[in-house]
């Protein structure tokens, strides 16, 4: 019996460390068109490694508030690997209509804050590309082992290729609230945790993950949420 309680006991502070750990990067909420993992927000929701209530919120495109709510949830919030949340309708929260007025107030101030430069410094071939939402992504097409380069200084978030389709994939948080991905690399130039300056080499151009040809993909985000990379150069 003595060994029997050790032995849940033992169990359950795994799972609250497993639940606690760093998860693989799977983005910092917002757009689901380029993280295909941030999938799984039906009316119940299954907490994966990693996650956060803040995160599922974001992913399941719900007020955070009213997710806690809905579960009986105090703070810190503490959650736990394979505990079933219920997602509320997004109709239901009492803050749909202020949260789109703080996505308007936090679209404009995206615009106006960051002052990138392009990342690359060759004359190359680049296409703008619109997503469902109608939010550009940067494509530009040039030579296996054409530099990339940091269009902002930041930290760097990720550095590896952890998600498949995606191949060599850079993630820099800038200072400005700003995040922007580099996807498809050749070879990378920087590692996690690295601060970086803006137009210093990170990466260099490749054929990774599931493109046909060499190119860099560019996308940029704005406290979590993807925005139009068009309007920040």
């Amino acid at each position: 019996m003595k060994q029997t309680l050790v032995g849940l006991l033992l169990m359950e502070v795994v799972l609250l460390i497993t639940a606690c750990a760093p998860a693989r990067y799977r983005g910092e909420g917002g757009s689901r068109a380029y993280f295909d993992d941030l999938s799984g927000c039906d009316s119940v929701y299954v907490v994966r490694s990693g996650d956060t209530l803040s995160e599922i919120a974001a992913r399941c495109n719900v007020d955070m508030m009213a997710l806690a709510d809905k579960n009986h949830l105090a703070p810190p919030y503490t959650l736990y690997v394979k505990q079933e949340l219920s997602i509320p309708s997004s109709s239901a929260s009492h803050r749909t209509t202020s949260r789109r007025t703080s996505k308007t107030q936090a679209s404009s101030s995206a615009y106006k804050k960051a002052n990138f430069s392009w990342p690359v410094k060759k004359k190359l071939k680049y296409e703008y590309v619109k997503d469902a939402s109608g939010f550009n992504s940067l494509r530009i097409y040039g030579s296996i082992g054409d530099g990339v380069y940091a269009v902002a200084a930041g930290k760097v978030v990720y550095a590896g290729n952890g998600i498949r389709q995606y191949g060599n994939m850079v993630v820099i948080k800038h200072d400005t609230e700003h995040l922007t991905v580099y996807a498809h690399n050749d070879s990378l130039q920087v590692k996690e945790g690295q601060r970086v300056k803006q137009g210093q080499l990170i990466a260099t151009i490749g054929q990774t993950g599931t493109v046909k040809k060499p190119e860099l993909y560019v996308e940029a985000r704005y406290r979590g949420r993807k925005i139009d990379i068009k309007k920040l150069f």
